[in-house]
């Protein structure tokens, strides 16, 4: 197996040319390393670009909100714990795996891997986030997380292609609180069973102007809670509020799950609502 490790932008182009559908791009490796220790995948060639500058940085501009593939999930969190819109990106990273994980993991490569049960992708649909791709002939475009994530471990990749980094719409979202709550085999070190992400805008009153709710780890992709989310309008975190949402989520859990998965999903749903109320509440 060959490997290469690029350090700036135009090798990574150069190291994508020689790229076959055998090839892998590695970052923190924490799917990837276990994959081939099972046996799963044989790369012939591996990408490491985690010496490329770009890919390692944070840029929170008052339009745009920018990072890097190679940023970790522990670097995230401690970027983006203060900031109300984005706490749910930061509650999502730090609940990733263990300590040593965290410190090697990325947002990035969450997506990538498209697993079902990934933290990041119900945050990818909860922002509307797109996906930076170089292509080996130095192209950049944009991809949209909808069009990104195909299905169980399934992206939009080519082969030649990498993802240089995230961008997410950060003026969309001033006024916003948000978080991310997950439920898993043991707290923490667990793949999530299901995690749900809210961003909730509420007036000076604390009625709710509007709010955008996610479910992962329930359907093959992300999905949305429509109903839920036209439901909060013109309300209130109460506790009434928090029984109707917990009903619709559990019914939109029933509809989308597999019937193996399924009786323990939307009982699980009433805890899940409450949990992130309580986080929206204690933050606004």
């Amino acid at each position: 197996m060959e490997s290469l490790t690029p350090k700036t932008l135009d090798e990574l182009t150069e190291a994508l040319a020689q790229a076959t559908s055998g090839s892998r791009i590695i970052a923190g490796g924490t799917d990837l390393v276990i994959q081939m220790q099972r046996g799963q995948t044989e790369p012939d060639l591996l990408i490491y670009p985690g010496q490329i500058p770009e890919l390692r940085t944070i840029l929170l501009q008052k339009d745009k909100l920018h990072v890097g593939a190679m940023v970790t999930m522990q670097e995230l969190t401690a970027a983006l714990q203060s900031i109300p819109e984005f706490c749910a990106i930061s509650d999502a990273a730090s609940g990733v795996g263990t300590p040593q994980i965290r410190s090697k993991a990325t947002i990035v490569g969450n997506l990538c891997n498209a697993s079902p049960a990934g933290d990041m992708l119900p945050i990818g649909k909860l922002y509307d986030l797109k996906l930076k791709i170089v292509s080996k002939d130095g192209t950049m475009s944009l991809i949209p997380i909808d069009q990104f994530i195909l299905g169980p471990r399934k992206n939009a990749l080519q082969i030649g292609q990498a993802v240089v980094g995230l961008t997410i719409n950060r003026k969309r979202w001033v006024g916003y609180v948000s978080a991310f709550r997950k439920i898993g085999f043991r707290e923490y070190v667990s793949i999530a069973r299901e995690g749900m992400g809210a961003l909730v805008k509420r007036l000076p009153d604390g009625m709710i102007q509007d709010a955008r709710l996610t479910l992962g780890a329930v359907a093959t992709t992300p999905i949305r809670i429509p109903e839920a989310e036209v439901l909060m309008a013109g309300r209130v975190l109460d506790e009434n509020l928090l029984r109707e949402v917990a009903a619709i989520t559990a019914r939109t859990i029933h509809n989308n799950c597999r019937p193996a998965n399924r009786l323990y999903k939307t009982e699980a749903a009433q805890g899940l609502v409450a949990d992130l109320f309580d986080l929206l509440r204690k933050r606004t």
